[in-house]
C-alpha cells in the first residue's frame, strides 16, 4: 500500500501556488530560449551567416523530419522506464496521465542541471497524495540513468574507434560522481550525527529520511538494469537527431561516429549544468563535426543548429504542452 501524505490540509499547496512554481521555471525556459538563440546566431556567424542559413534552407525536409520522429520515439521508449520506476514505488497512476507527466519533464530540460524536472514530482504528488520526498527518487533515477546511457555509448564507441578513451573515462567519472551523493545516504547519515544542526540541515533531516527510504527501494541492481534496458535504445534514437540532420544536408555519415559525437556533446552539456547545456553542447558538436567528419565551418554550424532544434527545442515544446495539460491534475485547495 502506498504511503499517504499525512500533512494537515492547511499546509497543502494550492493550485495558484503551484502555478507560481511553474512560472519560476518558465523564466528559465525564456532565458534558455534567448541564450540558445544567441548561441545559434554566434554559430551561424562562425560558419558564415549566409552560408549557414542557405544550408539549412536547402536541407532535405524529409530526412530532417525523421530526426524529429526519432526523438519522439525516444520519448516513448524512455516513458517505459519512467512508468517502471513509478510502479516500483507503488504509485498508482493511469498510464495516459503518467505519460503526460513524463512528457512534461522535457519542458524542464532547459533548467540548470534539469532541476526543473521536480515539477513532475509535484504533479504525481497531486495525483497520488503521496509525500513529495517519496516521489523525487523517480526524477533522480530517471536523470541518472539517462546520463549513464550516454556515458556508456561514448565509452564503448571510443574503444571501438580507438580514440579519446581516456578523455571519455574522465568525462564519465565527472558525470557519475555527483550522483553518488544524491543516490546514496552516507552524507545524510553524517548530517544526522552532527550535534549542532542549522536551518538547512534541519530541512535535510526533515525530508531526507523519506527520500532515502524511497531511493533505497530503487537502488537495486535489477532496477538499474531494467532502467538501462529502456534508456539505451532511447539514447540511441536521440542520437539520430544528429545522423538525420547530417543526411538532410547531403552527407553520408557513419552511424557509430555520429552516435559518439552526439553522446559526447550531451555529456559535456550535462557536466556544465547550464540550462540545456546551451553553448557547451553546441560548441562540442561544432568541434567534433569538424574534426571527425572534416566538415566546413558552414556545414558543421548548420548541422549543429538543426540537431539542437530537433533534440532540445522540439522536446521543450512538447514538454510545455504536456505541462500545461497536466496543470489540471493539480487540484485546488483552500
Amino acid at each position: 500500500m502506498a504511503s499517504r501524505d499525512s500533512s494537515h490540509p492547511k499546509k497543502m499547496v494550492s493550485r495558484k501556488e503551484y502555478r507560481k512554481l511553474v512560472d519560476r521555471f518558465g523564466l528559465f525556459i525564456v532565458l534558455g530560449l534567448v541564450g540558445s538563440f544567441a548561441v545559434f546566431v554566434a554559430i551561424a556567424l562562425f560558419g558564415g551567416f549566409s552560408n549557414v542559413i542557405s544550408t539549412i534552407g536547402n536541407a532535405n525536409k524529409w530526412y530532417y523530419l525523421l530526426a524529429f520522429a526519432c526523438v519522439f520515439a525516444s520519448y516513448i521508449a524512455r516513458f517505459f522506464k519512467w512508468d517502471y520506476l513509478t510502479r516500483k514505488l507503488n504509485l498508482k497512476i493511469p498510464k495516459r496521465k503518467n505519460f503526460l507527466v513524463y512528457l512534461s519533464t522535457n519542458a524542464m530540460s532547459i533548467t540548470p542541471g534539469n532541476i526543473g524536472s521536480v515539477v513532475a514530482a509535484y504533479t504525481i504528488k497531486k495525483l497520488t497524495n503521496n509525500k513529495f520526498a517519496k516521489i523525487i527518487p523517480i526524477v533522480t533515477m530517471n536523470l541518472f540513468t539517462d546520463f549513464v546511457g550516454f556515458a556508456i555509448f561514448a565509452f564503448l564507441i571510443s574503444l571501438y574507434i580507438g580514440k579519446y578513451v581516456i578523455y571519455v573515462i574522465i568525462l564519465d567519472l565527472v558525470l557519475v560522481i555527483p550522483f553518488i551523493f544524491i543516490l546514496t545516504p552516507w552524507i545524510y547519515n553524517l548530517i544526522k550525527q552532527k550535534k549542532k544542526k542549522g536551518y538547512i540541515t534541519k530541512k535535510v533531516l526533515k525530508y531526507g529520511g523519506t527520500y532515502y527510504l524511497s531511493q533505497s527501494t530503487l537502488n537495486k541492481p535489477r532496477t538499474y538494469l531494467f532502467s538501462l534496458m529502456y534508456t539505451m535504445p532511447a539514447d540511441f534514437l536521440n542520437s539520430f537527431a544528429l545522423y538525420f540532420s547530417l543526411l538532410a544536408v547531403g552527407l553520408n555519415p557513419r552511424v557509430i561516429v555520429s552516435t559518439f559525437i552526439f553522446s559526447v556533446a550531451q555529456i559535456f552539456g550535462m557536466i556544465s549544468t547550464l540550462p540545456g547545456g546551451v553553448g557547451v553542447a553546441d560548441a562540442t558538436l561544432v568541434t567534433l563535426l569538424k574534426s571527425e567528419f572534416m566538415l566546413s565551418s558552414a556545414l558543421s554550424s548548420a548541422v549543429t543548429i538543426m540537431t539542437r532544434i530537433a533534440y532540445l527545442w522540439f522536446g521543450v515544446a512538447i514538454g510545455l504542452i504536456a505541462l500545461l495539460w497536466t496543470l489540471r491534475y493539480w487540484k485546488n485547495s483552500k
